[in-house]
Parts: C-alpha cells; structure tokens; sequence
C-alpha cells in the first residue's frame, strides 16, 4: 500500500489563516515543510481519506486525478475534515459531467451533514444525485469495498459526532490511520490487540507543547507512549514505520523542532506530500 500525506495541519492550517504568532510568521517566511494544508490522505491512488477545505489545492498541487477515486472515507464531521460544497458540485447534471458512482464510507453524521448543506443551498436531499453511495461505517465491523478492508475503531474526539479512526488492510498490508483521537478507549485498544500492523500513523495536534494532551488530542509525549503501546501489544513491529500527524501551530514548533523531538523515539514526522510504502 502506498500512502500519501496530502494535509498534516489541524483545523486552522499552518500558517494558519489569520494568525499573528511567531511560529506562523516564520512557517510564511521560510514556506516548504512548514507549509501544512489540513489533514488527509490518498492511499493506492483510488482511495481517500478526509476531504477537507484544501481538497481542491491538494489535487493540483499533487496531481489526483479525482475522477479515478473509488471511494472517500471519512474520520468525522468537522469542518477541517468534510467540505460538503466540494462533494455538492458532483451534482449531474448540472456542476459536472459525470456517471461514476462515488463511494462515501464513514458515519451516519457523515451523510447528514452532506445533506444539510445541500438541501440548504439547492434543496438537493438525497445523496443518489450526487452520485455517491452511502455506507455507513460502525466501530467494530469489519468492512470491505473492493480490494480494501477497513476496520472502524472509536476515536475519543468529538463526542457525539461518532469519529472514528480506521486499520486499512490491502494486499496482506496493514495501515492504522489515528489522527484527531486523543487516547484510546478501552473498546478500542481491545479491537487492536492480536492485530499485526504494517505502520502506524498517530495524532499529535498539541506537539512538544503541550506535550501531554490526552484528551480529544494527544501531544508528543502522548504520541510517542501511544506507539509503544502498539509495540508492547505485539501490534507494530519496533522497526516499523510510525509516523507523526495533525499538527497545530499553537503548538509553537516548526518540523525541524519536531523532528528532532521524535526522532530518538524511532517516529517520523509527516509533512505535505509525504509518501508511506509498505
């Protein structure tokens, strides 16, 4: 499987948009990894993960040709995660030209907030005129949409929304994607444990500020004890790759700070445009 980072920023970006810190001055003035758009993923090129604000800037900048996705799953129904109007502008006919079918796996909430937005601005109240395919994902079930198996686990982030991380399994591979979580439930590390994964992507919205957010969130240090959880289980090899992701810049840290943070913690820090193979 090959993972592309295509945001690693929190919900204000980084820079973030009106922000008048010294970190997102210096992130503006020297650009390149400092540079974080809000967080999603593409995995194997027909996959993505999060469809957030920067969606359309991500496709360009690293050239998805977005009618080749098969599927978009989502992780909850923040704003920085599901831009509806970008999904309304499927609409055929109409906005575009199209007849493949898209399928949206995550919650319920997922669905609703679509709807909400659509019906709003053109009384569009049915996903079946966008061409999308609803199916809703639950903590626990174990998935499968074509190639790719999918295993929800309940992310302790946005109560009441049901956010949910996932383990994507392809071609005897397996990824855990656990961004916007602070630390797991009980529920959710049990799901976990006898499962081999090949790597290991994990939240660290607070950074080396506030190093030992839990809740909601994790910081650094919260991050680097979630990896060695996943370690001691047996889950993730010592050597396999773990990698950082969702940065705040109310963390107060640029990615040279934070990479030489984890680094002796055997963890990678995910920048925009970053590419994970296993």
């Amino acid at each position: 499987m090959k993972l592309t980072f295509l945001g690693t920023a929190a919900a204000e970006g980084m820079p973030a948009l009106w922000c008048e810190c010294p970190t997102c001055a210096e992130a503006k003035k020297l650009g390149g990894k400092e540079i974080r758009r809000r967080c999603s993923y593409l995995l194997d090129g027909d996959t993505l993960i999060d469809f957030g604000p920067d969606a359309f800037w991500q496709s360009i900048e690293f050239n998805i040709d977005l009618t080749a996705i098969d599927r978009i799953v989502f992780t909850h129904a923040h704003s920085d995660h599901l831009t509806p109007a970008d999904l309304h502008w499927r609409r055929s006919p109409g906005y575009s030209q199209l007849k493949k079918q898209l399928t949206v796996i995550g919650s319920r909430w997922i669905f609703g907030t679509i709807i909400e937005h659509t019906a709003r601005v053109e009384a569009v109240t049915r996903l079946e005129e966008l061409n999308i395919r609803p199916v809703e994902a639950r903590p626990g079930e174990k998935m499968t949409d074509g190639t790719l198996e999918l295993l929800p686990l309940r992310a302790n982030h946005a109560p009441g929304l049901d956010a949910l991380i996932y383990v994507f399994r392809r071609g005897g591979k397996s990824i855990l994607i656990a961004n916007d979580t602070g630390w797991l439930c009980d529920e959710s590390w049990k799901l976990l444990e006898g499962m081999k994964l090949d790597a290991a992507v994990i939240e660290s919205t607070g950074g080396t500020r506030f190093a030992d957010w839990r809740e909601g969130h994790m910081g650094a240090d919260t991050s680097i004890a979630f990896r060695r959880r996943l370690v001691d289980m047996g889950c993730l090899a010592p050597e396999a790759p773990a990698v950082v992701n969702h940065f705040s810049h109310n963390c107060g840290a640029l990615h040279g700070d934070l990479v030489d943070y984890f680094t002796p913690h055997g963890i990678a820090v995910a920048y925009d445009g970053l590419t994970l193979e296993v």
